[in-house]
């Protein structure tokens, strides 16, 4: 299956910032012959207001990729941007159900199935963010939260547009932390979620990739991407440097593969 490595930028970097990234990034991802033949794909999801400055200096295959969407296609919902609108600048991707987004906006299960089900159905590939409290983990509730968030965002999916559907299981009590899932915890926990998918879907749920975030940074990449059930991750503050997230991105196992081939 193919790899991913995706970036949520969160509220940082300004205009001058994104076109230095993108210099830097431009130069690293395009004088890399071993990258060229892998089945990888990456994104970056800049904030709003960066889109339009990251697709004008990317000169790479790297995905525009946006933190939210609102699920109208448009109307009078100020400070709001519809999806439409995203897709109409290139947007190839959006997070949802990312829970600062839950919680800061207060954004419920409803809210995301809603988005999830518009923005599959035109054809915008979701990478749904679900994960647990530190609580609800200490009181070994996970899988059942897990379940819940899933079968909730994943109300009434046309099974059709599961095509585009990636899920990223960002622990809350990992996210920004600097506390990262142990691998035993990572490969258990992306087991459980493959067998709720694989109940609600039944063999269609085999092509949804799996990605881990939370506290995923150059050091702890290489193990977690080689990890079991595994397809990818999405990558916070780390991806804030196209150093550190090159970095990342060698740290596949197709890449290590491939360049220990090479020597």
């Amino acid at each position: 299956m193919k790899k991913y490595i995706l970036g949520n930028w969160k509220m940082y970097k300004s205009q001058n910032d994104i076109q230095l990234f993108c210099q830097t990034f431009n130069d690293l991802l395009n004088n890399d012959k071993i990258l060229v033949s892998l089945n990888t794909a990456i994104g970056i999801a800049p904030t709003y207001i960066g889109l339009s400055t990251f697709q004008k200096y990317n000169n790479t295959k790297t995905l525009l990729m946006a933190q939210n969407a609102n699920a109208e296609i448009n109307g009078a919902y100020t400070g709001e941007v519809s999806y439409t609108l995203l897709k109409d600048i290139q947007v190839n991707a959006v997070l949802l159900g990312h829970s600062e987004v839950r919680s800061h906006l207060h954004e419920t299960d409803a809210c995301v199935n809603k988005k999830v089900l518009n923005l599959l159905k035109a054809d915008i590939t979701v990478v749904l963010c679900i994960g647990e409290t530190l609580e609800q983990f200490e009181k070994n509730q996970t899988q059942n939260i897990l379940t819940q968030q899933l079968k909730d965002d994943l109300a009434s999916l046309d099974l059709s547009n599961i095509k585009n559907l990636i899920i990223a299981y960002e622990p809350i009590w990992a996210i920004g932390t600097g506390k990262t899932a142990t691998i035993g915890i990572v490969e258990k926990t992306l087991g459980e979620i493959k067998q709720i998918l694989q109940d609600m879907f039944s063999n269609q749920s085999n092509t949804i990739p799996l990605l881990y975030g939370g506290s995923v940074n150059e050091k702890n990449a290489k193990d977690i991407l080689h990890a079991k059930n595994v397809d990818g991750v999405l990558v916070g503050g780390a991806s804030l440097d196209p150093h550190k997230f090159y970095n990342i991105i060698q740290s596949t196992p197709e890449y290590v593969k491939a360049q220990q081939w090479k020597k």
